[in-house]
This record gives structure tokens, sequence and C-alpha cells, in this order.
């Protein structure tokens, strides 16, 4: 079976789903017509908790979970048969699954009203979001430190964009906490978020260009 679908999945449907919900959301004049990823006019949230947005939005990451999922098991598995034995790789899907499972209890408590709601919501996109950029990083630190035949089977380029993309998704994080406790009356939190998430979605689409290049398939036994 094809992994590169799933891969691709990953980076292509959450990425859509969030672009989706704010031009929705942009049209029915929910939220303000700008240019997020450098305005910051909304948050991400904010785009996608109304009506009928939200509907997109959770249709569209409900199934992007259980991907997710997948994705990173594949991922273990990617790892033992690049040569990797140590523990790291459970490790790494340990967190991608825990990322995965409370991005759903975002999605679900997304859009509700109470206190309650409210910290269950913000927990879950707060680990979702912190888990599955963690499982990144030490997947691309591990890849770096592939020998070379496994490096090559890799692609060189695509582990250095993948170390790139962590190191830019580290900075933003960092970046993020004195713009929200210093610059609380700007936006910069919002921007800082939208362009978090387009490199972590895209992060997956550079597995899926790896997948296809080595033309990694899922040995499937009936």
């Amino acid at each position: 079976m094809r992994t590169t679908p799933i891969a691709l999945a990953c980076w292509l449907l959450p990425s859509a789903a969030v672009l989706i919900a704010y031009l929705v959301s942009a049209a029915q004049g929910q939220v303000p017509t700008c240019f997020p990823f450098i305005e910051g006019c909304t948050s991400i949230s904010g785009a996608a908790r109304r009506d009928p947005s939200i509907h997109v939005f959770r249709a569209m990451m409900l199934p992007t979970a259980t991907l997710l999922a997948a994705y990173w098991l594949l991922v273990r598995a990617w790892l033992g048969h690049l040569g990797e034995r140590g523990r790291s790789r459970d490790w790494i899907a340990v967190l991608g699954l825990v990322g995965a499972l409370f991005m759903v209890l975002y999605v679900v408590f997304l859009g509700t009203d109470g206190r309650a709601y409210e910290f269950m919501r913000r927990f879950g996109v707060t680990v979702y979001f912190a888990f599955t950029a963690l499982a990144q990083l030490v997947l691309a630190s591990r890849l770096q430190g592939l020998s070379g035949p496994a490096r090559d089977t890799v692609g060189p380029g695509v582990i250095r964009a993948k170390v790139a993309f962590g190191v830019i998704m580290l900075g933003l994080g960092l970046l993020n906490i004195p713009a929200a406790n210093f610059f609380p009356h700007l936006p910069i939190d919002n921007a800082i978020a939208w362009n978090f998430a387009l490199l972590m979605h895209g992060y997956f689409g550079l597995t899926a260009v790896a997948w296809q290049r080595a033309r990694y398939r899922l040995a499937v036994q009936f």
C-alpha cells in the first residue's frame, strides 16, 4: 500500500480546513478581511468557531486526526527501515499520537460555551501543537543523524528542510511568549500561530516527498 497519500493528506487537509474556514467566516462578515499570516486579524480558532465554517472545519479536521495517527505509526516503521534502532522512534510515535488525540479534543469543543469547555479547547489545541511540533523536531534530529546511505534514501534536501522548519517553528514558539505578554494589544500572536500552523502542516508534505522518492510502501498481509 502506498504511504505517500497519507503524508500528503496530513499536509493538505488541515491546511485547507484552516484556509476554507477563514474564507467562509470572512465572507460572512464574522471576522475581518486581511492576510492573516502577516496581519493576524483573527486567530485560527476565531475563524473556525462559528456556523457555517465550524462544520467545514470539523468535517475536515476529525478525519485528519485518524490520518495523523496512521502517519506517526508509519514514521516509526520507516525509521526502523532506515536503520534506527533506538527508543527515539517510539517516543516520536507516542508524541505524535498524543498530539493527534488532543487535536480531536480541540475540534470537538471548538465553538462551545462555558469555562470548562473553553479550558478543554485551549488545552487541546496547546497539546496538539506542542506535541506534534516536538515529534517533528525529534524526527528531524534523528533523520539528520542517519548514516550516509540512509540519508541519501531520505534525501539530504528533505532533511535540511525538515530541520529548517523545526528551527523556525521553535523560534516562532519562543517569539510568541513576549508577543503575548508584552504586546497583547497587537495581533502578533495570531500571525505567529498562522505561520506556525503553516510550517507544521507543511512538514508532512516534506515527508510525502521523501516517501515518494524512496517509493516507501506498507506491506499488508492477509
